[in-house]
Order: C-alpha cells, then sequence, then structure tokens
C-alpha cells in the first residue's frame, strides 16, 4: 500500500497542492474504490467554490480553534488518561523505526498514522492499527459532525472505506470507545469503559499495554 500517504495529504493544511491529491485520489477511488466516490465530490466542489484563504479558513475552524473534531486519534481512543501518552511512546517508535517523520505533530496525529501504514513494514502491526484502532476513531470523529455540514466529515467517511476494503479479511476485533457522554470530543469527558479485543500478539490488552 502506499495510497494512505496521499490520503493524508486531505487533513493537512491546505496549500496549492491540495487539487492534485484530490484529483490522484479520484483516479484511484475509480480504479479500485468505487464506494468512496460519493464521498470525494463534496470535497471537490468545496475546493471550486473557495479560494485557497478561504479554505484555509474552513480547516482551522474544523480542527484547530475551537475544533469541531480532533486528529489526535490517542486522544479520540484514550481521553486524557494516561494510556495516551502510553499510545504515543509505543508509535513514536513505530514510526522512528519505519523512518516516518512527524514534523511538528504528535505521533497520534491521523495524518501521521496514515503515512505510518505506507511505510511500515511491520504488517501485523499495520493491520492491528488500521483495522483495531483507526477505524473506530474515525467512526467516532463522525458523531462530531453529526449535526454538522462539512467536507471533512466526507474525508473522514472516504478514508473508512479505503481501510474496510483495505483489510476487511482482518479478525482483530476492534477498540471500542465509551461516548456515554455526549461532550466526549471536547476534552471534557473522562473515556471509560474502553475495551478491544486482541489478537495473539496483544493477550495482555490493547488498553493496558497499546499496541505492545
Amino acid at each position: 500500500m502506499n495510497h494512505y500517504t496521499l490520503i493524508a495529504e486531505l487533513f493537512r493544511y491546505p496549500d496549492t497542492s491540495l487539487e492534485s491529491s484530490v484529483k490522484q485520489i479520484q483516479s484511484l477511488l475509480v480504479e479500485k474504490y468505487a464506494d468512496g466516490l460519493k464521498e470525494i465530490i463534496p470535497f471537490q466542489e468545496f475546493l471550486s467554490a473557495y479560494n485557497l484563504p478561504q479554505q484555509q479558513e474552513y480547516y482551522i475552524k474544523t480542527f484547530d480553534v475551537n475544533a469541531l473534531c480532533y486528529l489526535d486519534i490517542g486522544f479520540i481512543l484514550f481521553g486524557e488518561d494516561y494510556k495516551r501518552g502510553e499510545f504515543l511512546v509505543k508509535l513514536s517508535q513505530e514510526h522512528k523505526k519505519a523512518e516516518n517523520d512527524c514534523g511538528s505533530e504528535l505521533a497520534d496525529h491521523l495524518p501521521n498514522l496514515l503515512r505510518l501504514l505506507d511505510k511500515s513494514e511491520d504488517k501485523e502491526f499495520v493491520e492491528e492499527l488500521a483495522y483495531c484502532l483507526i477505524i473506530p476513531a474515525l467512526k467516532a470523529m463522525l458523531v462530531s459532525f453529526k449535526n454538522e455540514s462539512n467536507v471533512y466529515r466526507n474525508v473522514i467517511q472516504l478514508v473508512i472505506v479505503f481501510l474496510e476494503k483495505d483489510f476487511q479479511n482482518s479478525t482483530i476485533k476492534q477498540f471500542h470507545i465509551s461516548t456515554a457522554d455526549k461532550d466526549c470530543f471536547t476534552g471534557k469527558a473522562s473515556q471509560k469503559n474502553h475495551a478491544c479485543g486482541m489478537n495473539q500478539r496483544t493477550h495482555q490488552g490493547m488498553v493496558a499495554n497499546p499496541l505492545q
């Protein structure tokens, strides 16, 4: 796989290369992931309707200032619990092994994780990260968009389409995120009752030892 590095571009602060990335993704969708075509159309229309400064302002309102949604997957999975710190340490080790530069962002930042899926040579780790952790986190992210008309909701759904097709034969049980507190994306909620099915590699428990 090398398409996740391309998909990661959709979650970067917009620049003049964004339109080219979208065109490449559309070609990939036509070729192999037809179910995702309907998700890329709103984003294409967004790029046509908004100039670059407007695209950047839209991005900031979605992910940065008074964020509608956060891109830090560890926060979505664990909240502010200490387990996120353990998760970040283990991810940092994997990024280093894969020579994946995280730049100024944390190890659990979604674009960094998507690039890691392409760069890591540990296929078991990649499957576990993608199917057990990233997919549930993305689906939880969608909840924060439920009352909002925002094109990044479609982009998140698009990533789910890619992941579910690429890992459709996975037998790993997915991480469960408690969403009892409706305010869980603001950082005010205490994440409770997390559970995850484990494969043989992580039989000690994903929550106690994320990506052991």
